[in-house]
């Protein structure tokens, strides 16, 4: 589920029982996906909550504050699946800004974020090569996927784009530094990661108006 994904889960909600369809859910990322809509158009929470609770892809959805509708995801994994399965994913606005590409090091945050593309690219690669089949998004459970899961979900509008693309940069290199062996039938799941990872940069990159390269 993309944030696209869950904007319209909410909207059709709002339709479904109340009869009216605000132009944006206003959806962002905190520790899940979160959506004012309820208190911004006057709206009770509670019906809105129990009828996005059926939706396939949510587990459950809780209030908070004044009204917030927090949309717990079913199998956060999706979020890379969604993710990996859009390739437009990101696309935006140019931004402004530029990472110099020396020197080639992790103190260079440029580095850091195309070194993460390349990594994401090699790990698909690597895939298809070994024949490695698409895995089960739901084994996407360690702590340090979840992170990186929350910053994919949390790009796609983020108010400041070229910080959110070098978190998700870091995030990936502490996932990729945790499993460095070849890829098997159980990495399924890290190739389809790998692919969000891959997309979501790809387009960050093409916004400072640069080409992502395979290989650096």
């Amino acid at each position: 589920m993309t944030p696209g994904d869950a904007n319209e889960a909410v909207l059709a909600a709002v339709d479904a029982v109340y009869g009216v369809r605000p132009t944006d859910a206003s959806i962002t990322w905190e520790d899940t996906y979160v959506s004012p809509v309820a208190p911004r158009h006057r709206l009770e929470a509670a019906p809105l909550a129990e009828r996005l609770a059926l939706h396939p892809d949510i587990s459950h959805v809780e209030t908070r504050g004044a009204g917030l509708l927090a949309l717990h995801l079913a199998v956060p994994g999706r979020i890379a699946a969604a993710v990996a399965g859009d390739e437009g994913y990101g696309r935006g606005e140019m931004i402004e800004g530029a990472w110099a590409d020396f020197p080639r090091t992790f103190e260079n945050p440029g580095f850091r974020v195309r070194f993460a593309y390349e990594r994401a690219c090699a790990v698909e690669r690597r895939a298809r090569d070994l024949q490695v089949p698409p895995g089960d998004p739901a084994a996407l459970t360690a702590p340090a996927e979840l992170r990186l899961l929350g910053l994919l979900a949390g790009f796609d509008g983020h108010r400041k784009p070229v910080l959110q693309l070098e978190r998700i940069a870091d995030a990936y290199h502490d996932v990729y530094e945790s499993s460095r062996e070849e890829p098997t039938p159980q990495h399924g799941a890290r190739v389809i990661l790998a692919g969000a990872v891959r997309v979501t940069l790809s387009n960050g990159l093409r916004r400072l108006g640069e080409t992502a390269r395979e290989r650096l």
